[in-house]
């Protein structure tokens, strides 16, 4: 392999601080999960009541906002300077919303919060993409999403410490623990360097040499970008972005509408302690850690497609097998719920840190990746509000409607999504183009 094509430290170390807004999202989402169940009991918010899924789905309102509104933002002032913006609006708003006196407090502060972290999607898995060398992308877009996961597993452990403190008192120091993580991250993100593609993209060729040089080594040339409008995205690459938005609406419907739900259908299945419930929330975590683990060895020799199908289909017959087993005894949710966050890693991971990136030319890769995000979150709000309706009718139709999206999603897949392996993004931009033109 070529000196400007081998994975250097640089490039660990640029993905980990792109990620760390990724481990936030997690951190979060999987925080406030469990803090429902806190708040619920502190503010009398019945399962029943339309304010349960707003508070769980109030940082995804946030995200849908954040992702198309700043996307686009990251396209013209580059990625670097916002990634510093949305990880101080986290900061902020984080912290306000463990100060809040009541529920409609944190649900604004979440929904501020959430515009953040969705501003942060499109600039980091975009960084990774454009710093990364080409037979070695795929592995590092799915080391930068697998932090979601890592914060996952530290929330799990930061709920089970904080329960001593008492309802009111626990919930507060969890989200505030989350900005306090997220300080550090701002200084870190500070120093490092912009994009080279997008230093080339806005003519700064001898910025962007420089920063090639330093990350992919000696020798290495920054091809040109190509002049895109925001209308060629539209256009010119209609269909994969087609395929980008309906299938990451469809995973997020089935992915968040369960996942969010998982602690209080414990609760509701009759596993009544809140400390077995963190327990189990934080024994799942390493699961999906170590299928992502598994997933950057084979990417860039499997290609993007194959385990994508994969992972639906398992997710599918998890969910098949759901309704059974939890009548025999609500203690199979948890090897279930295990099963299914592991393997939905593969096409969450591929959907939202790699298709929606490797798709689209630098011009306007943060908008297309903010869109597919803002459109994935509405997804999930659809699967947590839409869940927690049809359940009530009975969970063996909640179920039945997670699998009917999830086979559209696999469908979709099967028939739409390109191969991107192996391929330098320029060329996955020209090869695209060239299809939709015949």
């Amino acid at each position: 392999m070529a000196q400007s094509e081998r994975v250097r430290p640089v490039h660990w170390l640029i993905s980990t601080l792109a990620a760390m807004g990724v481990f936030l999202d997690g951190y979060d989402l999987n925080v406030i999960s469990f803090s429902i169940l806190l708040i619920s009991s502190v503010y009398r918010v019945s399962v029943s009541s339309p304010l349960y899924p707003l508070l769980l789905s109030s940082g995804l309102i946030g995200m849908a906002i954040g992702g198309v509104l700043f996307g686009s933002v990251a396209d013209k002032i580059g990625r670097k300077s916002m990634f510093i913006i949305d990880i101080v609006m986290f900061v902020v708003f984080t912290a306000l919303s463990a100060l809040s006196a009541n529920v409609f407090e944190i649900i604004l502060f979440r929904i501020l919060m959430g515009i953040g972290i969705g501003a942060d999607y499109p600039v980091s898995s975009s960084l990774i993409a454009e710093m990364s060398p080409t037979k070695n992308r795929g592995m590092l877009l799915m080391y930068g999403i697998m932090f979601y996961w890592l914060g996952v597993l530290v929330s799990g452990a930061v709920n089970y410490f904080v329960l001593p403190f008492g309802a009111d008192m626990a919930w507060r120091l969890a989200l505030g623990f989350g900005a306090a993580l997220a300080v550090p991250v701002i200084v870190a993100r500070w120093l490092m360097p912009e994009s080279f593609r997008w230093l080339k993209a806005a003519g700064k060729d001898r910025e962007a040499e420089d920063v090639a040089k330093k990350v992919m080594g000696e020798g290495y040339i920054v091809q040109s970008q190509k002049e895109v409008k925001i209308s060629d995205l539209f256009r010119e690459y209609k269909w994969p972005l087609t395929f980008v938005l309906v299938t990451w609406f469809a995973f997020d419907i089935g992915s968040y509408g369960f996942g969010f739900f998982t602690p209080t259908l414990y609760h509701e299945l009759g596993i009544t302690s809140l400390k077995t419930i963190v327990l189990f929330g934080t024994l799942t975590a390493p699961f999906p850690i170590i299928s992502y683990l598994g997933l950057m060895k084979i990417i860039d020799r499997t290609g993007r497609k194959l385990p994508a199908i994969i992972g639906f289909v398992v997710m599918i017959a998890v969910l098949a097998a759901l309704v059974p087993l939890v009548k025999i005894s609500p203690l199979y949710l948890l090897p279930l719920f295990i099963i299914y966050a592991s393997l939905e890693q593969w096409p969450g991971g591929l959907l939202s840190f790699s298709y929606s990136v490797e798709l689209f030319p630098t011009k306007v890769r943060g908008l297309a990746q903010g869109l597919a995000t803002s459109v994935s979150r509405v997804g999930a709000i659809v699967g947590i509000f839409a869940f927690d309706y049809i359940k009530s009718y009975g969970l063996v139709y909640g179920v039945a409607f997670f699998i009917i999206v999830l086979l559209i999603a696999t469908v979709v897949t099967a028939l739409m999504a390109p191969e991107t392996k192996g391929m330098k993004l320029e060329e996955i931009e020209e090869r695209i183009k060239g299809e939709e033109s015949n």
